[in-house]
C-alpha cells in the first residue's frame, strides 16, 4: 500500500485529510503512528503521579476513570500529553505537572474536555507553519470568564507576526488574527457555553465561522503570515500575558485553506458535540 494510501484510510472518510494536528479524545483517525497505539492521550494521576496512555475507546468505555481510581489519589488526572491524529506526530506536550490541564476530577471524566485554569495552564504543539499563504483552525471550546482576554490557541512570534485564536473581553467576541487582520465571531458571547469556532486564511481572505455560521470576512491580504513559534493550546505563543479560562474539547489544524471542507467539517463536529 503507498503511504499516501496508508494515511487516508483511517479517516473518517476524506475530510480530515492533510490536517498538521488534530487534538481530540474523540477518535478520528485509526492507524497514525505512535508506538503504543492509537492512544489519544497520556494522563499523570493525583496521589502516585503515575502516568499512561489512553485510546479514545478507553476513555469512552470508563477503562481510563476506573485508573484513576486505582492509586492513592481522589480520581483526579491532568494530560501530560494531548496525541495527534494527523499522522504527523505533533503531539502537543507539558511536563510540568502545575500546568498540566486537568481531565477527569474524583473519579469522573470531565464533560467538557481538557480544563484550563486560566492561570499557567497549556499545551505546547511543538510545531509551527513557517511562512504560509493559508492556514486553518477548527476549536471546540468554552470559557469560564468573559472578564478577560483568554487566549485559546497562538502561533505568533508578536502581536501582529502569525495567528491566533483568542477571546477579547472588549468587544466581547473570539477574534481570529492574521498577523494585522483580524475577523470576529458574534458578540455577546455566554460564558460556560460551549461553542465551534473556525478560523479560515486564504492568502487573501480571512473568514470566520461561530457555529457553522459566517460571521466575518476580510479581503486584506496581512503583510506576512510567517511565524516561528510553536503553536501553544491555551496560551499566547510569545508571551505568558494570556492564558485561556475554561474548557477545550477538540482543536484541528490545516496548513492550507479549507473553505472546500469547512461545511463538512462542521458539520461533522457539531454532530459530535451537540453542538447546534
Amino acid at each position: 500500500m503507498s503511504y499516501l494510501a496508508h494515511r487516508r484510510k483511517g479517516f473518517r472518510g476524506t475530510i480530515y485529510d492533510g490536517a498538521s494536528a488534530i487534538y481530540s479524545l474523540r477518535r478520528i483517525r485509526t492507524d497514525y503512528g505512535y508506538v503504543g497505539g492509537d492512544v489519544v492521550i497520556e494522563a499523570r494521576r493525583g496521589g502516585d503521579g503515575d502516568d499512561e496512555a489512553f485510546t479514545a475507546e478507553e476513555i469512552a468505555d470508563g477503562t481510563f476513570e476506573s485508573w484513576t481510581t486505582d492509586g492513592p489519589g481522589n480520581g483526579d488526572a491532568w494530560i501530560q500529553r494531548w496525541y495527534d491524529q494527523s499522522g504527523n506526530l505533533n503531539t502537543a506536550l507539558q511536563l510540568l505537572d502545575a500546568s498540566q490541564p486537568q481531565i477527569c476530577s474524583g473519579g469522573t471524566l470531565l464533560a467538557d474536555g481538557a480544563l484550563f485554569n486560566g492561570t499557567d495552564q497549556y499545551l505546547d504543539c511543538g510545531f509551527s507553519h513557517g511562512t504560509a499563504s493559508a492556514q486553518s483552525i477548527f476549536a471546540v471550546a468554552q470559557t469560564s470568564d468573559i472578564a478577560a482576554n483568554r487566549m485559546l490557541i497562538d502561533g505568533r512570534d508578536a502581536n501582529d507576526d502569525g495567528i491566533g485564536m483568542f477571546y477579547l473581553t472588549a468587544s466581547d467576541y473570539v477574534r481570529f488574527h492574521v498577523d494585522t487582520n483580524d475577523v470576529f465571531s458574534n458578540t455577546s458571547l455566554s460564558a460556560n457555553t460551549e461553542y465551534l469556532f473556525t478560523g479560515i486564511y486564504g492568502s487573501t481572505t480571512s473568514t470566520f465561522y461561530e457555529d457553522g455560521t459566517q460571521t466575518d470576512t476580510d479581503t486584506g491580504a496581512p503583510s506576512s503570515s510567517s511565524s516561528t513559534t510553536d503553536y501553544k493550546i491555551g496560551r499566547t505563543g510569545f508571551s505568558s500575558a494570556s492564558f485561556w479560562q475554561g474548557s477545550i474539547q477538540e482543536i484541528i489544524i490545516f496548513p492550507d485553506d479549507q473553505t472546500a471542507n469547512r461545511a463538512a467539517i462542521d458539520a461533522d463536529i457539531k454532530t459530535h458535540y451537540g453542538i447546534t
